[in-house]
């Protein structure tokens, strides 16, 4: 009968983690869905960022929005390395230096995402609820100043991080980037706990039910302008700017993907992994550990699914947004113009379109923009 002891690390004698010898389906959404969301989210949100950066498209809005297609760009960047580490066991970030730096960037960028929602949430709650201010608080230099101070508060918020990890040397061929062990002393009182969970619920708890209730607001004060406009005009109007209808629908996107996670996150402490000494034939017999692997796939669906408001954003704007269209096309034609224009001769002319396909993007930047209304019955970028 063969004994087996399993390390911090959760991986067994063979090098097999855990959970690949015994849920196996955990690893392979993993490896499956992830590729997935990259091959939308990385031309979704270059594509996006080039769009909203643009001159036309810089406004108070336009800022929170271009800020929030970089931040997600640079999360993805960063969960490429997150995914080979930890579903593929590809040893990037066990490197001195690297080990303790990675943490702060990457909690920074996933803190700094709902704050950006809710910093144009707020822009948008005053123009609506309060639009005699609008001119005082919702300008572009404001709210570059707000995103400096929105990121600036995130790295403050998360270089405890830089801390709490660092480089285990095992053996001396295998080194382990992990939690030190003076900060997990404690278990579920430890400072790392106590600090993770508290800076969880204010960012992914706290924030997205401010931004509900602030867009209640916003929908319930546009409901009153509708009806005060109805009476005094005998007739329905469209008064609600394309613009409020995107930033809206950002917001709501983002707090329906990042609930989920959180109540999940909340609930490890009710599912938690069992004795790392068994004998390995009674793992999957043990409740202990057969409850951990399904809250472990349930755990891992809804991080897939949560992580897709750092992918998807561009299908919200394709939809709600007509100006978003239009620059797109815009931003297309001129490429096919630039591709064509000032042919010498055949040959060059017929290498020049073979090579469009792979450099269009690649040259890309994406910026998100939130101002497209209407003015006058035509289509033109609303001041927020």
């Amino acid at each position: 009968m063969e004994y087996v002891r399993l390390n911090d690390s959760d991986y067994l004698h063979d090098g097999l983690s855990i959970y690949e010898v015994y849920a196996p389906e955990t690893v392979w959404v993993d490896r499956l869905v992830t590729p997935f969301m990259y091959a939308i989210g990385f031309p979704g949100n270059i594509l996006s960022l080039i769009v909203w950066i643009q001159k036309r498209m810089r406004h108070s809005s336009g800022c929170y929005l271009a800020a929030l297609a970089l931040d997600d760009l640079i999360f993805l960047c960063l969960h490429v390395i997150y995914e080979l580490q930890t579903t593929w066991r590809i040893n990037v970030l066990n490197v001195t230096v690297v080990c303790q730096f990675y943490p702060v960037v990457y909690m920074a960028v996933q803190y700094l995402s709902p704050l950006l929602v809710l910093g144009f949430t707020v822009e948008r709650y005053i123009s609506i609820c309060h639009p005699f201010k609008r001119e005082k608080y919702c300008t572009t230099k404001r709210a570059k100043m707000v995103i400096i101070f929105l990121t600036l508060l995130t790295f403050s918020m998360s270089s405890i991080q830089g801390y709490f990890y660092t480089l285990d040397v095992i053996d001396a061929n295998t080194t382990d980037c992990g939690p030190r062990a003076e900060v997990r002393r404690g278990g579920t009182s430890s400072l790392f706990s106590v600090w993770n969970i508290c800076a969880e619920m204010c960012i992914f708890l706290g924030v997205p039910l401010t931004v509900l209730l602030l867009n209640m607001l916003v929908i319930r004060e546009l409901r009153r302008l509708s009806r005060v406009e109805t009476q005094q005009l005998h007739c329905r109007t469209q008064r609600t700017s394309a613009t409020t209808i995107m930033l809206l629908a950002v917001s709501f996107y983002q707090i329906i993907t990042t609930l989920p996670v959180t109540i999940v996150y909340i609930l490890f402490f009710e599912f938690p992994p069992g004795s790392y000494a068994v004998y390995t034939h009674r793992v999957l017999a043990d409740q202990t550990w057969h409850r951990h692997f399904r809250y472990v796939l349930a755990e891992t669906i809804t991080n897939e699914y949560g992580t897709t408001h750092y992918a998807f954003n561009i299908f919200i704007y394709l939809i709600t947004g007509k100006m978003f269209r239009r620059e797109i096309q815009k931003l297309l034609c001129c490429c096919k113009r630039s591709n064509i224009s000032n042919p010498s001769e055949y040959t060059s002319l017929r290498s020049s379109h073979g090579r469009a396909g792979s450099t269009r993007v690649a040259s890309a930047w994406t910026s998100v923009n939130g101002h497209n209304g209407t003015r006058n019955g035509k289509d033109s970028e609303t001041k927020v």
